[in-house]
């Protein structure tokens, strides 16, 4: 009997280590090319102009379905195959009914519902994780151990370039999307990583030595975004520590956290990027019309002319319609823009019952219409309202039982930590962005959500014993 005791614990000892592994290969942002190399562009905007050999892929593409290979062996959760696999039949029933005979419609269709599915599977690692007894083998530890290579490394590399918003370029290798969905994926797994580790001692040093870095990070990183989810996370976060008597800690964290970013903040408000972002003054005509005007070699003459003409036109009825709204006048430029993306994609769902429900055959001009910026109505533009269901369903099960554990009194700290960092994904970020629809910071997105899922039905599943 205790032989084979101490064998179980071994096998487990092992499941945890190749865990560990797989998540902090999946967990890094190093980027590869299908041409063969790894991601290094320099510039802080970076466009594939459509080219799949040059799309930037993360590496966590590949680990992370090592990693569900590997748990699903050890573990018996697979709640996220369901979701996975109700999405999917869906998008590609969607795909059927739109695209049956067109050829090409039917192959850009399809690159596109990979492109919406790949992030979901970072739901289903995150719902085969299996919680080790040790802390330096926990995600949130891995996560701080590549906080603690990459954002000193930026920072550092940021300063000595001048650029004063964050580069991209760590020398060996580049970041993809490193201003606006890199930051808030890093700043998130740092607060969960806070609220986890910090009875930890070493953690504590670690999360202490990377506190002043992750305030320059996020001022460097143009995003508000990343600032209001940093402010939320970290008012939470430091009401959970009070809780816990660690008041001196917690002082000291938020205010190396609060004085680096007040010190570097100043400077990114002064140079020429900052004001054109969060200018007020509705000049946004040259936006689509300059990525338009760039990509003529891919349109004839009349067709450009004909984009461009709808797009201003869009452009002055979006003025005309919220031009009078106080609250649209009070927003930055870089807000006021989305209103227009948002008009043509909901017009573009309302046009008929069957775009309803099973969405268009075709992408909009890229040029113009890059994304809705606004990840549900992405999706349901591609693939119809059916295409919402899956998610309807997972978010009314985590608050269901998120409800059920607050009446209760068991919801715990480190619990409700990823509770707030996920429902901000749902119902902020993803409101405004694009994000569930990105390979790295999608796939860690959906990580979280599905580590989410499996803490809190283990949860409510202890709570039933338990009465």
């Amino acid at each position: 009997m205790y032989h084979l005791a101490s064998h179980e614990k071994g096998k487990m000892h092992k499941t945890f280590l190749v865990q560990a592994v797989c998540l902090f290969a999946f967990l890094f942002p190093i980027f590869f090319q299908l041409s063969g190399m790894i991601f290094s562009e320099e510039g802080l905007n970076f466009n594939s102009q459509g080219n799949l050999k040059l799309v930037p892929l993360p590496l966590a593409l590949i680990f992370c379905f090592v990693g569900i290979a590997v748990l699903m062996r050890a573990g018996k959760n697979h709640f996220g195959m369901g979701f996975i696999f109700s999405a999917f039949v869906l998008m590609m029933f969607s795909t059927i009914v739109l695209t049956a005979g067109h050829g090409e419609a039917e192959l850009s269709k399809f690159i596109l519902l990979i492109q919406f599915l790949l992030p979901m599977f970072g739901l289903v690692l995150g719902a085969l994780y299996i919680e080790p007894e040790k802390d330096s083998l926990k995600f949130e530890a891995i996560a701080l151990y590549i906080l603690l290579i990459i954002i000193p490394s930026q920072v550092v590399v940021t300063t000595i370039k001048g650029t004063v918003i964050l580069s991209p370029s760590l020398h060996i290798f580049s970041l993809y999307q490193h201003l606006q969905y890199l930051p808030l994926a890093f700043i998130s797994l740092y607060f969960v990583a806070v609220v986890t580790l910090f009875r930890h001692r070493w953690f504590k040093y670690i999360i202490l030595f990377l506190a002043p870095w992750i305030g320059v990070y996020i001022a460097a990183s143009l995003s508000i975004m990343t600032i209001l989810a940093a402010v939320v996370l970290g008012l939470i976060s430091s009401a959970i520590l009070l809780s816990k008597e660690e008041k001196i800690w917690t002082v000291c964290l938020i205010f190396l956290l609060c004085v680096s970013f007040l010190i570097y903040y100043p400077i990114v408000k002064n140079i020429t990027t900052y004001a054109q972002k969060y200018d007020l003054s509705m000049d946004m005509s040259d936006s689509g019309g300059k990525r338009l005007s760039s990509s003529q070699n891919d349109q004839n003459k009349d067709e450009l002319s004909s984009l461009t003409e709808n797009y201003y036109q869009r452009l002055e009825s979006v003025k005309s319609k919220y031009g009078g709204n106080e609250i649209y006048r009070m927003l930055p430029n870089n807000i006021k823009e989305r209103f227009i993306y948002w008009d043509f994609y909901f017009e573009g769902v309302l046009e008929n019952p069957k775009t309803f429900l099973f969405g268009h055959i075709d992408r909009p001009n890229r040029e113009l219409y890059p994304s809705a910026h606004n990840y549900y109505l992405d999706l349901v533009y591609h693939f119809g309202f059916i295409a919402l269901l899956p998610f309807f369903y997972l978010a009314l099960s985590i608050i269901a039982n998120s409800v059920k554990l607050i009446r209760q009194g068991k919801l715990t700290g480190k619990l409700f930590i990823l509770l707030t960092v996920v429902l901000f994904f749902i119902f902020v970020d993803n409101f405004l962005k694009v994000t569930f629809r990105q390979p790295y910071p999608g796939m860690v997105a959906f990580f979280l959500w599905g580590i989410l899922l499996s803490r809190l039905s283990i949860a409510t599943q202890h709570s039933r014993v338990s009465q």
